[in-house]
């Protein structure tokens, strides 16, 4: 395993040393009692970056975890969701609902592209058949993001009386996303990203509209991914929870030495301040924009859209992918990633989230990059 090696991927990220050294101590009960209020500060941490007063979820498992339990746990068989695809992960979303026997309607848009609202807009007002919105907020394979979007889709899911299901796997920690001011019902994110934890621990965000839906259900769907039972055995009676037992009780054994990652992770976003963070974020993005330009290198996706915690370009003409990567690998230490499907080998993906989100870090990668473009014979045109 190269010790040495600089993480520039689109997650997992590296992660501040802070995180590292929370996690050093031995194993832990999950219902010791000072796990249990770590357990729920962290909630409490999640619901400050989320930007919500709804529910929060935290199960083992990676964000596209937190994807499959939201499908298997708000949308019936048979029941219709339309679907807005613009890259790989908005393709997956799409396949999870088709599993658990959605009827999806697939509105696809150019990778790297824009969505078109008004088109959206008029789908979602002159079908009375779709009962849900499913999108990615952040495309990773892509590089683009897409928050007007689902600001302004979350508006429209409100006044439609539409259940709104959003990705921010790649995006929340690293940039605003508003949970309750967007009107998202069921917002998914991963621990490993611009969160600045570790990967294992898939986060739900459950709203009061969510969980009037899931409580008309008859049937529980899953033992250990249906929502539902977090509603039944975890959530506070406070907060709304049934507890069905009388008490408290994890559906699943949590991950704990990921959560006490996870807690302190979050707790270095409200240091910093989300408004600092999302700023830091953008200036990283717009700096790794800049650098890979006078490199005489192209950008992927329009501009407009380009994400601030993942950048991708294209790779040179005459060369692919994987000899870019390699050779930054080899010689320079630094792990990027290419792209994805039939992007495979035409772009390169560069992470800048969460402890990456730094110009030293930027800086490096770029050097790295130009340097290993002239070992390939790239000449900027």
């Amino acid at each position: 395993m190269d010790e040495k090696l600089l993480l520039m991927t689109p997650g997992p990220t590296e992660v501040d040393p802070r995180v590292i050294k929370a996690m050093i101590r031995p194993s832990i009960y999950h219902y010791d009692q000072d796990f249990i209020s770590l357990y729920d500060e962290t909630e409490d941490l999640l619901r400050t970056v989320f930007q919500t007063e709804n529910d929060i979820i935290m199960l083992p498992g990676s964000g596209r975890t937190g994807i499959e339990c939201a499908s298997l746990s708000f949308i019936d068989r048979g029941e219709k969701v339309l679907a807005i695809t613009c890259g790989t992960f908005g393709n997956w979303f799409i396949e999870i609902l088709r599993v658990y026997g959605a009827d999806v309607l697939t509105l696809s848009f150019p990778k790297g592209g824009f969505i078109d609202l008004e088109y959206v807009r008029r789908v979602l007002e002159d079908d009375k058949n779709i009962k849900a919105i499913a999108m990615v907020h952040n495309e990773t394979s892509t590089a683009a993001i897409y928050s007007k979007e689902v600001e302004e889709l979350g508006r429209l899911a409100k006044k439609l009386d539409k259940l709104f299901m959003v990705d921010t796997i790649s995006s929340m920690g690293g940039t605003n996303v508003p949970v309750d001011q967007w009107n998202v019902d069921v917002c998914i994110t991963g621990a490993q990203k611009a969160l600045g934890g570790l990967a294992g621990v898939s986060i739900v965000s459950v709203s009061q509209n969510a969980w009037e839906k899931i409580l008309k259900r008859p049937v529980i769907k899953s033992f250990t991914l249906d929502l539902l039972r977090w509603k039944q055995m975890w959530v506070k009676k406070e907060r709304g929870g049934l507890l069905l037992r009388g008490r408290r009780s994890f559906p699943v054994i949590p991950p704990t030495h990921l959560i006490l990652a996870l807690n302190e992770a979050l707790k270095i976003i409200v240091e910093e301040g989300l408004e600092n963070r999302f700023r830091k974020h953008e200036e990283v993005a717009l700096e790794m924009r800049k650098l890979i330009k006078e490199i005489g290198l192209e950008l992927f996706p329009e501009e407009a859209i380009a994400s601030p915690t993942v950048t991708a370009f294209k790779v040179p003409e005459g060369m692919i992918g994987k000899q870019i990567r390699q050779v930054m690998r080899e010689d320079y230490s630094i792990l990027v990633a290419g792209g994805m499907d039939e992007l495979s080998e035409k772009i390169i993906r560069v992470g800048h989230m969460g402890y990456t989100a730094n110009m030293d870090f930027v800086k490096r990668t770029v050097v790295a990059l130009e340097g290993t473009l002239k070992k390939l014979g790239f000449r900027k045109g």
